[in-house]
């Protein structure tokens, strides 16, 4: 009987006093509407593109590429980036060995597109197409 009564009380206990109850006078349990920024807010595309020993992101903010280099093979990582405006093809390159990422910024005109790809490839001979994937298209609109 006594042990009964202590698991009553530390019940009840427990309920009154660990489960917060009501909020405090003058608080709300309604959730709030989250504010707006104070900045202005971009919204930007971020895409990528994989094979075996590299991977490449791009973010339409900036132009940014990023290039990871994903295997141990001795190789390095490469973006293949196409203009379609000036019908450039362009790289950016990481041989910093695996594990690590390297940053390219470019400087597209706005609103156009652009397509690239991961390669792997001996620096600094350009990569061949048996050594990179599928393109990816992108827009640098933000």
């Amino acid at each position: 009987m006594f042990r009964s009564v202590s698991v009553v009380a530390l019940t009840l206990g427990g309920l009154l006093l660990g489960c917060g109850g009501m909020p405090e006078e003058g608080r709300s349990i309604e959730p709030q509407e989250s504010q707006a920024p104070e900045s202005d807010v971009f919204q930007s595309a971020v895409t990528s593109t994989a094979i075996y020993g590299a991977t490449v992101t791009f973010n339409s903010y900036g132009d940014v590429f990023t290039v990871k280099d994903t295997a141990g093979d001795g190789r390095s990582a490469v973006a293949q980036i196409y203009n379609y405006n000036t019908g450039n093809t362009s790289y950016c390159w990481n041989s910093s060995g695996a594990g690590t990422s390297t940053t390219c910024n470019r400087n597209f005109a706005e609103g156009i597109l652009i397509r690239y790809r991961a390669c792997t490839s001996n620096a600094p001979n350009p990569p061949t197409a048996g050594n990179c994937g599928e393109w990816r298209t992108a827009s640098t609109a933000n």
